[in-house]
């Protein structure tokens, strides 16, 4: 049996991939939620799949507090919005697992490289030291480049994506779901305040979603690519909101072929990560 603490740093992009590593994992295991601003939405999908977990706080985690005997899971969640500067979520996600490192045995980090070429936490965290710590993968061992490149199984495949598909808006249930904060993030709201009003209304922008499609239209934007990872608990809540943000950017909806999407990184994450514990491993 698995014995030790896996601790799990996650952007709530990439939760589904996180929930599908728990639900598929048939070993007993104790589960901790760190209660924050951002843990609402984990919080929500494990209640509605009748995962057993027990609420933390921070104090409780770095007092020690907690008992986490056999196979236990410490989940944290973070801002969806820390990928608008990327520089900023490596020095954050570094910290944070600097943070971790104490109170657990290995690291999942349920993050893509957001624009930080050439970030390997893994490397990272031999290099100083720490308990070993596990990212997004494809199939040769590179990191994922992001959300969508960890639903289509990484970076070599995205290239393919972007040719097959190219100049389209990519939406995965989890931008579809929170698009807005993910689009929004950093910019939006501060170009909108410095802007003359009279300048913002002979562009059309009169708030964030105005913003946001005034962007997709200065980028040659038409098409918008639904991407159903298989992961997402409420399918009929992913085709409302896919169907609701082609109708707000006024984009052509079009369905992404079969063959596609994978479950592999999700998959390879999550048992590398335990496997630093040991024992039983999901299957693709």
């Amino acid at each position: 049996m698995t014995k030790g603490i896996l601790g799990i740093i996650a952007c709530p992009m990439l939760e589904d991939e996180l929930l599908y590593g728990i639900t598929n994992d048939p070993e007993e295991k104790n589960i901790f939620l760190i209660e924050n601003k951002h843990c609402g939405s984990m919080k929500e999908k494990m209640e509605r799949k009748g995962i057993s977990f027990r609420m933390v706080t921070d104090n409780e985690v770095f007092n020690r507090a907690i008992d986490m005997e056999g196979y236990s899971i410490l989940i944290k969640m973070n801002d969806l919005a820390l990928h608008s500067e990327p520089k900023d979520l490596k020095d954050f996600i570094e910290n944070e697992v600097r943070e971790m490192n104490p109170f657990v045995d290995a690291i999942g980090l349920y993050y893509g490289l957001c624009g930080n070429y050439g970030w390997d936490m893994s490397e990272w965290a031999r290099e100083n030291g720490l308990k070993p710590v596990e990212m997004f993968r494809d199939n040769t061992g590179r990191i994922c480049d992001d959300c969508v490149g960890v639903s289509v199984g990484g970076g070599a495949r995205y290239l393919e994506l972007e040719k097959t598909y190219t100049g389209m808006f990519y939406v995965i249930p989890a931008i579809a779901h929170n698009w807005r904060p993910f689009m929004a993030a950093g910019d939006s709201a501060k170009v909108i305040a410095s802007m003359d009003k009279e300048m913002l209304e002979a562009m059309g922008i009169h708030d964030d979603d105005s913003y946001i499609k005034w962007m997709f239209d200065i980028c040659g934007y038409k098409n918008m690519v639904k991407m159903d990872t298989g992961l997402e608990p409420d399918r009929e809540e992913f085709d409302r909101e896919f169907d609701d943000l082609c109708k707000i950017m006024d984009l052509k909806p079009i369905t992404i072929a079969d063959g596609w999407m994978t479950i592999q990184p999700a998959v390879d994450i999550y048992n590398r990560s335990k496997g630093f514990l040991s024992e039983p491993q999901l299957s693709n």
